[in-house]
């Protein structure tokens, strides 16, 4: 069974949609249609890749990152991941800023991911990278006659 994972919206992509609503804003104001009609279409791209972005760990072992149907999904053989790690970035006062997970595949390939439930998506990943591992492992023993 596929396990789909949706993505925690971080405050800097509120504040800039707040950035871009305002462009639109003040760009009707002021009358550039131009301007208005950029600015509107990045902010429909923006909004969509926030609203679309899962990860996905499928049933045959494929860690799927989508970000959107603008993008192309990364798909990752979960028998390449490396490791999982969680990063945080610019602390302040003993809270960070930015907190994601950064997963290790290939040849030190990497790609950032924030689920919504971080424990639950490091967990399953898990889960799934070791019953692959079985699955493999009991395939590969040659048999005895």
């Amino acid at each position: 069974m596929d396990r789909i994972f949706h993505a925690r919206v971080h405050f800097l992509m509120y504040v800039f949609l707040g950035v871009l609503t305002a462009g639109v804003c003040l760009s009707f104001v002021y009358r550039m249609g131009l301007c208005a009609a950029l600015t509107l279409l990045l902010l429909v791209v923006v909004v969509e890749r926030i609203i679309h972005t899962a990860y996905t760990i499928t049933a045959d072992g494929r860690l799927v990152v989508s970000r959107g149907r603008f993008s192309r999904p990364r798909v990752i053989a979960l028998r390449d991941v490396v490791r999982v790690e969680r990063c945080r970035r610019m602390r302040v006062g003993g809270h960070s800023l930015f907190a994601y997970l950064l997963v290790t595949y290939g040849t030190e390939k990497t790609v950032a991911v924030m689920p919504v439930r971080e424990d639950d998506f490091v967990e399953t990943l898990t889960r799934r990278r070791r019953e692959i591992a079985g699955r493999i492992a009991t395939t590969s023993q040659p048999e005895r006659p």
